[in-house]
């Protein structure tokens, strides 16, 4: 089992996901000290039960460790955290004995069922046309995008496009499989609703910037 500091939020983090938390509570800046002077990441699990600020909170037992990348200053004692989703962990037994959060965590071990290469082309096929679409919103545009050629890595991409826009619950149900095969048929579910909304989001975009309302691929 290893040791590991415990930073419950209300949004699920996936690997390969860059955070930004700004710090205020004198437990979690405690918390982040040890982390730099350690070395060590900290992990980030969805509250089950609970409160973010001020209170106490049950975490999910699934999480995403979170690796510092970067701490600034931001005045009257509060820091910007830039971090980086780095892997999953279970939690075993929650730790009590410090002013946060803590826990004895285990990482578990995808399951490598590899999923059929329809699947797989079709997932990556919507996942580069959502991020085009999300630049059309931004009124910006990529030659290139990069799409992780990785079942598993591309599943947590589309987790992480979807923090803001779907159910909380879905996500960490996404997080908590480790069958390969089963977690990008779940992100591809994920990505069907995202793409719907972000149509619609960026018909609006271009009607906004134009005056007409255009149908966006």
């Amino acid at each position: 089992m290893t040791f590991l500091r415990l930073f419950p939020l209300r949004f699920v983090l996936f690997p390969g996901m860059p955070v930004s938390v700004q710090v205020f509570e004198p437990r979690y800046l405690t918390l982040v000290e040890e982390c730099l002077q350690s070395g060590e990441p900290f992990g980030i699990s969805l509250i089950e039960r609970g409160h973010e600020v001020g209170g106490s909170a049950t975490p999910h037992l699934v999480g995403c460790t979170a690796e510092i990348e970067d701490v600034a200053p931001l005045g009257d004692g509060r820091l910007a955290l830039s971090a980086c989703g780095g892997r999953r962990f279970r939690i075993t037994r929650l730790i009590h004995d410090h002013p946060y959060l803590a826990a004895d965590v285990e990482y578990p071990v995808d399951e490598v069922t590899e999923p059929s290469a329809t699947l797989l082309q079709r997932t990556a096929s919507n996942y580069e046309q959502l991020i085009r679409l999300r630049h059309t919103i931004e009124g910006s545009w990529a030659r290139e995008i990069a799409v992780p050629s990785a079942p598993g890595t591309l599943a947590d991409a589309i987790g992480a496009a979807g923090l803001e826009a779907l159910d909380t619950d879905r996500l960490q149900q996404l997080l908590e499989t480790l069958d390969i095969h089963r977690r990008l048929e779940r992100a591809a579910d994920l990505l069907t609703t995202l793409l719907e909304t972000t149509h619609q989001r960026a018909a609006q975009a271009v009607a906004d910037r134009w005056g007409t309302i255009e149908h966006t691929n």
